[in-house]
């Protein structure tokens, strides 16, 4: 910026002629202004620039680039929308467009913006400000207008609003790790949608800063219930991007925590991720043989079994590996080969005795134990056993009540040697009580009736 700026200062107009000059036509010059026109150093200030003929009346189809700099003050922050200090104007912007909160001055004195036609140094605006210097601490206080302290929401996203004194800059915190930026603006308001809230309760912060970046003041809390039991994807990618035929890669799926089954399909292979850590599922696995932008499939699955599907969730770009000794991706990187681990329950069922119900499954020789649940009859699963052999024996009392649905996951350790439990088995129905006592006390009963039939007719 400050090479940009001395460069236009004092060479501008040669520069330009060595450009085809190509005059929008009918535009004379540019109706440009910064609001307010007396702020303070590092305070932000709303640009406009609107395309005028001779007549002074907005030139409706304008639709070329624009060069814009700040020849007093070569420091100055530009609206973040510029690319190189050119703006090129589309239709939307209906031939005029406002950069709000988006021009600061970093030092004291007359400071101008120019903006010039790119392609003809005669069509241009300029605009002057008075910049003071900020000498006392500022005591702008804030508060959060929206939304209301204990309010109950059913998704993970929410717009918050609040005032503050105008052009400072706002942090909003929630729960206090993630931070979401934005600033007030000439009506002393800031508002900014947050996202990714966590179900149940979220604590809200908001704070407003000087301009040295240091909090002058914070809000009071408010706390935002989230109550959903829908399963979303939030995010999805691959690392890298473009990869080439048969070539490993990673796949992250960002969604709701602690599901049971994430998976992905590309070109018919399905492919089940990990839960890395909470939110995150991750896999590696290996890019399809041919040439082609494949669709990715997302299947999410939670404990209740109930399913999302997500089709051409994302997509995969593959090329063709022409250069087999080209560099292979990072992921692909392994410090040493990893240890496939599967501890799902495989082949559960169930033997039906005289007195007892014997499940079994097939033992998984990583696991530590396996814990045993029952389904109630509000849904909700009950841990009733853990146990280290890969069997259960259900038995049979007069006061048993009738659990149907039976379920097993295997139990090992995570990485700080604490007890962590795979993925539930699929469920199993366990007849008990009343029916299988019935049939063994007809059982027992018949020997005895026979006896006594016998008897008498002897």
């Amino acid at each position: 910026m400050k090479i940009l700026s001395k460069i236009l200062a004092t060479s501008f107009t040669s520069m330009l002629l060595a450009i085809p000059t190509t005059l929008a036509a009918g535009i004379d010059n540019f109706d440009v202004k910064l609001t307010p026109e007396n702020a303070k150093a590092w305070e932000y200030l709303d640009f406009y620039i609107e395309a005028k003929d001779k007549n002074n009346q907005t030139v409706t189809d304008y639709e070329w680039m624009v060069l814009i700099f700040s020849e007093s003050d070569p420091e100055a922050e530009l609206p973040l929308e510029l690319e190189e200090n050119t703006y090129t104007f589309k239709p939307s912007d209906q031939w005029k467009i406002m950069f709000e909160n988006a021009v600061k001055f970093l030092n004291p004195g007359t400071q101008n913006i120019y903006v010039y036609d790119f392609n003809d140094d005669t069509v241009f605006g300029i605009w002057e400000v008075n910049i003071e210097w900020e000498w006392t601490v500022s005591s702008a206080t804030i508060d959060i207008i929206s939304p209301e302290n204990g309010l109950t929401i059913w998704e993970d996203i929410i717009k918050v609003s609040g005032s503050s004194d105008k052009n400072h800059k706002v942090i909003i915190t929630v729960n206090s790790s993630e931070e979401f930026e934005t600033t007030t603006n000439n009506e002393w308001i800031y508002e900014k949608e947050i996202t990714w809230l966590m179900d149940w309760e979220n604590t809200i912060i908001a704070k407003v800063l000087d301009w040295d970046e240091n909090i002058i003041w914070e809000s009071n809390e408010i706390k935002i219930k989230v109550e959903t039991n829908n399963i979303s994807l939030k995010n999805i990618k691959t690392i890298p991007e473009e990869v080439y035929t048969n070539w490993a890669f990673e796949v992250e799926v960002i969604s709701n925590k602690w599901l049971r089954d994430v998976s992905i399909i590309i070109n018919d292979v399905v492919t089940t991720l990990k839960e890395d850590e909470e939110w995150i599922y991750k896999a590696k696995t290996y890019a399809p043989g041919d040439e082609w932008v494949f669709s990715i499939d997302v299947i999410l699955k939670d404990e209740l079994w109930h399913e999302k599907r997500e089709l051409w969730a994302s997509s995969l770009v593959v090329n063709k590996a022409e250069d087999l000794n080209a560099a292979e991706p990072v992921v692909v990187e392994e410090e040493e080969e990893e240890k496939v681990v599967d501890l799902n329950i495989k082949n559960l069922k169930v033997v039906e005795l005289k007195s007892k119900s014997v499940l079994s499954w097939d033992s998984l020789k990583d696991a530590l134990s396996y814990n045993v649940y029952r389904e109630l009859e509000n849904w909700e699963l009950e841990m009733i056993a853990n146990v280290e052999e890969s069997r259960y024996e259900v038995m049979f009392t007069w006061d048993e009540v009738r659990y149907e649905n039976f379920y097993v996951k295997a139990v090992t350790q995570d990485d700080n040697w604490e007890p962590y439990e795979w993925a539930l088995s699929d469920a199993t129905k366990v007849k008990t009580w009343p029916e299988l006592i019935i049939l063994l006390l007809i059982s027992l009963l018949l020997p005895i009736a026979y006896m006594f039939i016998k008897q008498k007719r002897a």
